[in-house]
């Protein structure tokens, strides 16, 4: 019987799940599409979604419930955000909206302008206003995995990939200092912090054992750490719907047409463009962007005098496209840069289960 970790990773339109071994293998994964992803309360779908999930997991021979099958020994959860969703399952998706930035002006206090590129805060701000009467009432406004998480658990967190992540979230002050009440939002837990086990209405309706949930958190994050793409020098290019290209240096470089934002490594840092709804867009024209992209990068390398990769590890719904992979390898390898997938084409997966296995390999705290 062979110990695996049940990872799961909530897209915008369906949900991936797989079974991950201590060595990183995926036995079997599936896909579940959610039958109305443009519901506003979409979320309260997820949990239906994770059932299927299992039931196809079972059905593909990958047995959680046969003593000679897989074992699931925990649940490693990551999904796309920042997607906000309340107790109720209301849900303001990540792609909704223009993004936007704070509203910031020379009355602001000074610790406010540290977040004046804060991913969630404008987000928050915007369900408050456009969804008010139910900002009101929940208790908890949820970072889209994390509902799910607190839906098997019954514990509310919010999950802070790394210490430095802080100003692109939130804290305390900066809250009240917006009018949002204290403790609305969960309060802040370590990259694969154990929420606890599953309940036993969770046990009985999934059909798992009595297993831990690890926080993941970001699926952004999970890519990351499912490509290897965590050590300086390394780059990968996060191809879904939208699409990431990804560069993790030793040094903190901010340049225009760019995103930066600390690397799960400490003293590391992630720098990336950013292509919005690259799927839907022609693909000469996305190819170009993506082109662009890298030349960015490598330009900022060279000004900064770092060794820019050769190789560009690829994830997510466009690396499954056969056609549309050897287009864009041919194309990079004119650059002398040689795309590859890993041993998974959906490394939210990987990274997940990564994160599951060296949580279950910390001692419990006391």
């Amino acid at each position: 019987m062979k110990d695996v970790v049940l990872a799961v990773d909530i897209g915008t339109t369906a949900l991936k799940a797989g079974l991950i071994t201590k060595e990183g293998e995926v036995l079997s994964m599936c896909s579940v599409p959610y039958s109305a992803p443009e519901n506003r309360f979409v979320a309260e779908g997820w949990i239906w979604a994770l059932k299927a999930a299992v039931d196809k997991l079972v059905q593909t021979g990958a047995t959680l419930r046969e003593p000679q099958g897989p074992r699931v020994i925990a649940l490693a959860i990551s999904g796309n955000g920042p997607t906000l969703v309340s107790e109720s399952g209301l849900t303001l998706r990540w792609n909704e909206y223009p993004a936007c930035a704070l509203s910031l002006d020379e009355t602001t206090p000074d610790e406010a302008r540290e977040f004046a590129h804060s991913i969630f805060l404008p987000r928050i701000l915007l369900f408050r206003d456009l969804i008010s009467d139910e900002f009101e009432q929940t208790t908890h406004l949820f970072s889209g995995p994390e509902y799910l998480m607190w839906q098997l658990t019954g514990k509310a967190v919010t999950v802070l990939p790394e210490p430095r992540y802080e100003t692109a979230y939130w804290n305390r002050e900066v809250l009240e200092g917006f009018g949002i009440p204290t403790g609305k939002m969960p309060e802040f837990v370590e990259l694969g912090h154990n929420c606890g086990d599953l309940t036993d209405n969770n046990c009985e309706f999934l059909g798992l054992p009595k297993v831990p949930v690890i926080a993941v958190g970001p699926d952004f994050i999970a890519g990351l750490i499912g490509t290897g793409t965590t050590k300086a020098g390394t780059i990968c290019d996060r191809a879904g719907s939208s699409e990431g290209i990804n560069f993790c240096v030793d040094k903190e470089i901010r340049a225009e047409g760019a995103r930066t934002l600390p690397c799960v490594t400490a003293g590391l840092w992630n720098i990336s463009v950013l292509i919005p709804n690259s799927a839907s867009l022609p693909e000469e024209e996305r190819l170009e962007k993506v082109v662009a992209g890298i030349e960015l990068l490598k330009s900022l390398a060279e000004q900064n005098g770092l060794v820019f990769p050769t190789k560009i590890t690829t994830t997510g719904g466009q690396a499954k496209d056969e056609a549309w992979f050897g287009k864009k390898h041919a194309r990079l390898e004119q650059m002398g840069i040689e795309l590859v997938v890993g041993n998974c084409a959906d490394a939210e997966l990987v990274g997940d289960g990564q994160v599951g296995w060296l949580s279950l390999s910390k001692p419990p705290c006391k």
